[in-house]
């Protein structure tokens, strides 16, 4: 049933949405660099150009309209993290000195690197797996010892199923690879307090 909120048919236009993104994101590094001078007509025809050479790769598209939501997501978190700090009597210089803090931005470039990596696994992931060798062989077998199929239980999930996403779920729910990421997140912390300089 048509509801007055329905937004499926925007995913029609995505094209234009991405279109307009790239161009936007162009238009505003030339402006901002000043690479050809200050002629706007040339920076518009470029970022234009660059933004139809884009939308002609259907994998460069659909990586833009994987990743920018999980990115608007976080700068929104970010934004409303910032609006709470400001509520507490921080003022624009404290907010800079924050965001540039050693303690701050390599949890935001984290992200970011993280949200690429989604993004890539996502776009490229399943096309990888289909033109890569070895036999699937389907979601309920699992090979067995000497080549056999033996039933997927709870306790072995198969990392061999024809879904990248399937197979990717089961190896970061691995209890070998969730004890290994356990082991590098106390090292991380274990690096980042203690070599940390003291202030009384």
């Amino acid at each position: 049933m048509a509801t007055f909120l329905d937004v499926g048919i925007m995913q029609h236009f995505s094209a234009i949405f991405v279109i307009l993104l790239i161009f936007v994101i162009i238009f505003g590094l030339l402006q901002t660099v000043k690479a050809f001078g200050d002629n706007k007509g040339l920076h518009a025809v470029i970022a234009l150009v660059v933004a139809l050479i884009f939308i002609a790769s259907k994998l460069a598209t659909e990586m833009i309209k994987t990743m920018v939501p999980w990115l608007i997501v976080l700068v929104i978190f970010v934004f409303f993290v910032m609006f709470l700090l400001r509520m507490w009597g921080l003022g624009d210089s404290d907010l800079k000195d924050l965001i540039g803090s050693p303690d701050v931005y390599p949890w935001l470039i984290i992200l970011i690197v993280i949200v690429l990596l989604t993004s890539l696994s996502t776009v490229f992931g399943q096309s990888l797996l289909e033109k890569g060798g070895g036999v699937s062989i389907g979601d309920n077998y699992t090979a067995g010892n000497g080549g056999s199929l033996a039933p997927v239980t709870p306790e072995t999930r198969s990392t061999t199923t024809p879904s990248f996403t399937t197979n990717m779920l089961n190896t970061v729910r691995n209890p070998k690879v969730l004890g290994m990421i356990f082991i590098f997140l106390v090292g991380a912390f274990t690096l980042l307090f203690l070599t940390k300089s003291y202030k009384p």
